[in-house]
């Protein structure tokens, strides 16, 4: 294959996904946009399952697929950096090696780059067993920002990037970090693009829950390097914007769903030692990016978890914690009475 015909480069980072690599890399040979348009770069991070060997059969099928073999590193974020550092394509896609794209997908996302002169370009994602963020995409948007296309619901890695906007600013993805890794990359590629689209008329990308399979989304992070990397994400929206309601909108996004949404039951069930590190390191970020202007839009359950976590409350948080399971579990029988 020309290297100079290469349109797209899919970096996927593998570890131990034998039984559904396959699967994923068959979407990309069915894209209509031509596999022959399509770089395939896996990156497989210490496989001990046949993964390797799996990607060096398809490796020996494909020109077009290039797999890179390294130690395992315990997390996505370095396979996907050196998936950008070899990558040649005009736009870069990442995809995870249990998931798969719709055929159409890659056709629809480029030709909307190329239409609208975009850098990022948000595909309709479906969950399969799994809820995903629907917000953005309530329609289609040929270009807008981070406010008007509501991209910050979506903060996953599996997007188009124009690659000379990674490369050219210089963005990497977290290393090290199980969970969220990719924020702080997708938000700053959110503020430095020229033009962010949406298609939302198409299921480009099926995000997949596979039983038995070790998801990381389902693991307890470790709070320090999980809350640094919410503070890298904040630091970039406070960087990104002026004081006042768009940048509260922002920070509120981060601070229900991000600092708050890691106090539920999973947080009742940690060790002793772990609760007291999430509080403290949370109640840190909820007072350096949560002022009062952004707390008093939250519900009176969080308002007061919040607070507990500000003052450094262990046990307030947990009463607050199992108080809000109660709730979700009320709302659950009332939605099913209904029904």
């Amino acid at each position: 294959m020309n290297e100079e015909k290469k349109w797209i480069s899919v970096i996927i980072p593998v570890y131990n996904a034998v039984e559904y690599l396959s699967e994923c890399l068959g979407s990309l040979v069915r894209q209509t946009i031509g596999f022959d348009n399509v770089e395939v770069i896996a990156v497989n991070d210490g496989s001990t399952d046949g993964s390797g060997e799996l990607l060096h059969e398809w490796a020996q099928r494909y020109s077009n697929v290039k797999v890179i073999h390294q130690e395992n590193s315990g997390a996505p974020g370095g396979p996907r950096n050196r998936g950008i550092e070899s990558a040649t394509g005009e736009f870069l896609f990442f995809a995870d090696p249990d998931d798969f794209l719709g055929d159409e997908a890659l056709e629809r996302m480029v030709s909307m780059a190329r239409r609208n002169d975009s850098d990022v370009v948000l595909g309709r994602i479906r969950g399969v067993g799994r809820s995903v963020a629907s917000r953005p995409f309530a329609r289609n948007i040929e270009s807008g920002d981070i406010y008007e296309t509501r991209a910050i619901w979506s903060l996953t890695a599996h997007k188009l990037f124009r690659r000379s906007l990674v490369m050219d600013h210089g963005l990497r993805f977290t290393e090290g970090v199980r969970l969220s890794e990719e924020v702080p990359f997708v938000v700053r590629a959110y503020f430095l693009a020229k033009g962010i689209s949406v298609v939302s008329d198409y299921d480009c990308y099926y995000l997949v829950r596979r039983e038995g399979f070790p998801h990381l989304t389902l693991q307890t992070p470790d709070p320090g390097l999980y809350f640094g990397v919410v503070r890298d994400a904040l630091t970039v929206v406070v960087e990104n914007t002026e004081r006042g309601a768009n940048r509260n909108a922002l920070l509120l996004r981060w601070v229900r769903g991000d600092i708050l949404g890691r106090f539920g039951y999973r947080f009742l069930l940690m060790p002793r030692h772990t609760r007291s590190e999430y509080v403290r390191l949370a109640g840190a970020l909820l007072e350096e990016f949560a002022p009062d202007d952004v707390i008093g839009d939250l519900s009176c359950l969080d308002r007061w978890q919040g607070k507990a976590l500000r003052d450094g409350r262990v046990m307030g948080a947990m009463v607050l914690a199992l108080l809000k399971c109660c709730q979700r579990v009320i709302s659950m029988v009332r939605r099913r009475v209904r029904q």
